[in-house]
Parts: C-alpha cells; sequence; structure tokens
C-alpha cells in the first residue's frame, strides 16, 4: 500500500465518524505532519503518514520534537490499522 493509500484510508475513517482531516501545509516550513486531524470536541492533533519501510526525515523528527515540546500529540502511522487506532483513540 502507498503511503497516500494509508493516508486517503485513515482520513476516510476520520470522516465517518465526524473527525475532521485537514491536509496540513506550512509554507516556508518544511517537516511539518501531513494531517491535521479535529474531533468533534475540538481536540487536535498531527498525523505523518508513512509506508512500513518509510522512515521519518531528521527535519520531520525535530519539528514533531518542536511540536511535542509544546504539549501537541504527534502521531506517526505505517498503516490503516495503526491509523484507525489513532483516530479511535481520540473518540
Amino acid at each position: 500500500m502507498t503511503e497516500s493509500q494509508i493516508e486517503r484510508a485513515v482520513c476516510n475513517y476520520a470522516s465517518s465518524i465526524g473527525m475532521l482531516a485537514y491536509k496540513f501545509t506550512s509554507p516556508g516550513r518544511r517537516g511539518v505532519p501531513d494531517r491535521l486531524i479535529i474531533t468533534d470536541n475540538g481536540r487536535c492533533f498531527f498525523i505523518e503518514f508513512k509506508t512500513p519501510t518509510g522512515r521519518l526525515s531528521p527535519l520531520q523528527i525535530n519539528e514533531h520534537r518542536i511540536l511535542r515540546q509544546r504539549g501537541v500529540d504527534v502521531y506517526t502511522v505505517y498503516d490503516v490499522v495503526q491509523g484507525k487506532d489513532v483516530i479511535d483513540g481520540h473518540v
């Protein structure tokens, strides 16, 4: 399965249970996670999608560290089942 297929399946699942799944880009700031997920009660978290053999770049590792230092939840998801588990953990 490709990264985009994993991302699409997990985001469709999130949407099906009432969450918003925004594609996240930050011009001028590389390494930000792929998606900003917003729950129906306003809780937000980020997901970075990778294939099972994918690896975070040093830039992504640093950006995730910066976000976590500020109390933001950031997840790296390697397959659809793991992605659904992350989503279910925020219901």
